[in-house]
């Protein structure tokens, strides 16, 4: 009796250290028992880069250059007036601050000001605006896209967004770029983003081309919010298999262990046999799964498929053919439907099969709307990362960054 309860001071000791310690780790897990909040909100590295893009869309000139043609990738954006903040500066300059002359003339830049009367958005006609954007269209621009415009105005946000969507995809489909990349208009990217994802690119391809099944790249995520990667309800009884499979392991270890060794038999009595299975594994098993699958379960570094619980359209990457086979002809014949746009692809995805890809760790953040936390940037508005936030994008260091930029500059990547 007097050796079991020492056994139990000594796990207690051992547990309160293991959760003290956990605390420390998962603390940046939104899925983790221990999530700090306010910590894992901090924009660490998100507040120096937005400095950076600011500065340097205050001070850019339109490319010097002679782009590619076709580009090597479009980039779109729609984008809507918001009520006492834009944050559209700052995703155009993180976007194109740092890229070298090379990578900027690979890009093509559409952004369409979604308002029927452009004069709406608070950065309409800015000089800025003119000199980091390579397209500037507007609904006007037809007839048929004005009467459309017009028409979808009177319906739901969603039938509208997903409008204004389409638009700039065909925008920039018609650019002839091999890659599109369409963000919203409320994000930041960190420096050497580019040479990141197409990289990634390049492997999404190869990995999809190897498998048996036939299926079509359908595009490569650049963000995702890592709360909706916890343990999920529906998984409970691979869960509830996991437990008991640890339980039963540890007690076949302790009984195999009294058999080769009888002098162990002193020591694991029955009553510690039944401590250590059906007490003390539990309680290591509950740990687990409070630590938060993100901590518990790291998501590997690099390109693999993600077809659930990511969120949300950020930043997402399609193929051309993607675009033109399936995506624009599909934004067409639904019109409208009332999805959200992002959910909108991802019902196209389930229905046709098609590959969602993610890279991690993300190159790119999203800052819009209010932090509940007020979390202030100053002159550069309010982050929010009250729900759709990437806590791991805050680790980054900018000269780090900054030195592997360089390097992949002096290696002379292609793009």
């Amino acid at each position: 009796m007097q050796s079991s309860l020492k056994i139990v001071l000594a796990f207690l000791v051992l547990y309160f250290f293991l959760g003290l310690s956990l605390k420390s780790t998962c603390s940046g897990d939104p899925t983790s028992l221990f999530f700090d909040a306010q910590r894992a909100h901090t924009p660490i590295y998100s507040e120096k880069r937005i400095q950076q893009a600011v500065q340097f869309a205050d001070n850019t000139e339109p490319p010097s250059g002679n782009q590619t043609s076709p580009p090597q990738m479009c980039v779109g954006i729609a984008s809507i007036r918001r009520e006492g903040i834009s944050y559209l500066k700052s995703t155009l300059g993180s976007l194109l601050h740092g890229l070298s002359g090379e990578e900027r003339n690979s890009l093509h830049t559409v952004v369409l000001l979604a308002h029927l009367d452009q004069t709406e958005h608070p950065d309409y006609g800015q000089q800025w605006l003119g000199s980091l954007a390579d397209g500037l269209p507007s609904y006007s621009d037809s007839p048929e896209r004005q009467a459309l415009a017009e028409a979808m105005g009177t319906q739901g946000h969603s039938i509208k967004a997903k409008f204004d969507y389409s638009l700039v995809m065909e925008e920039c489909y018609n650019t002839g770029a091999q890659y599109i990349l369409m963000i919203e208009d409320d994000v930041v990217f960190m420096d050497g983003w580019l040479h990141r994802t197409m990289e990634a690119l390049d492997t999404a391809r190869i990995k999809t081309l190897s498998r048996r099944d036939n299926s079509k790249f359908l595009y490569l995520r650049l963000f995702y919010y890592e709360g909706l990667l916890g343990w999920n309800a529906e998984s409970w009884p691979k869960y509830v298999a996991w437990s008991l499979t640890a339980m039963m392991s540890v007690l076949g270890f302790m009984l195999l262990l009294r058999w080769a060794v009888p002098q162990t038999r002193l020591y694991l009595g029955r009553p510690v046999l039944a401590l250590v299975t059906f007490i003390f594994v539990p309680l290591l098993i509950l740990l687990y799964f409070a630590a938060g699958a993100n901590c518990m379960l790291c998501q590997p570094s690099g390109v693999h498929l993600m077809p659930e619980y990511a969120c949300c359209g950020q930043g997402l990457v399609f193929p051309r053919v993607a675009v033109g086979d399936e995506l624009l002809p599909r934004f067409q014949s639904e019109r409208w439907n009332q999805l959200p746009t992002d959910s909108f692809i991802e019902w196209h995805a389930e229905t046709t099969g098609g590959l969602r890809w993610a890279l991690t760790p993300v190159v790119m953040q999203h800052i819009g709307g209010k932090s509940s936390h007020g979390v202030a940037r100053d002159a550069y508005g309010i982050m929010t990362p009250t729900h759709i936030w990437n806590v791991g994008f805050e680790q980054n260091d900018v000269s780090s960054l900054a030195n592997e930029h360089r390097e992949m500059d002096r290696e002379d990547i292609k793009f």
